[in-house]
């Protein structure tokens, strides 16, 4: 059990990373219609804004800032808590398994 834990927090590490490295900028993605849209390489799942708000209404989520603490704290989005991208894979044990982990880097 404990080496599936393990292995699962690896993988979200991963792809959190990579989706934080990703290297679409927000300019293509925002300006691509859905039909032409590239899949995203690192095959992490994508939500809009507005699903974002809906399950965030009904507290269905955890939203995670990956960026510094001095970014963080000039700005964030409401609720949202902090763990630096780097300090993800330590904390896993501490996110909810209820919810659906929401993370953001930008």
């Amino acid at each position: 059990m404990r080496l599936l834990f393990t292995i699962s927090a690896f993988i979200l590490s991963i792809l959190l990373l990579a989706a934080c490295n990703s290297s679409e900028s927000v300019k293509s993605q925002s300006s691509a219609t859905p039909a032409t849209s590239p899949a995203p390489s690192d095959n992490a799942r994508r939500i809009t804004a507005t699903e974002m708000h809906d399950l965030w209404e009904q507290g269905k989520i955890l939203v995670v800032d990956t960026r510094t603490e001095p970014a963080y704290k000039e700005s964030h989005i409401k609720g949202a808590i902090l763990i630096p991208a780097g300090d993800v894979a330590a904390k896993t044990n501490q996110l909810p398994k209820d919810k659906m982990i929401v993370t953001y880097c930008t």
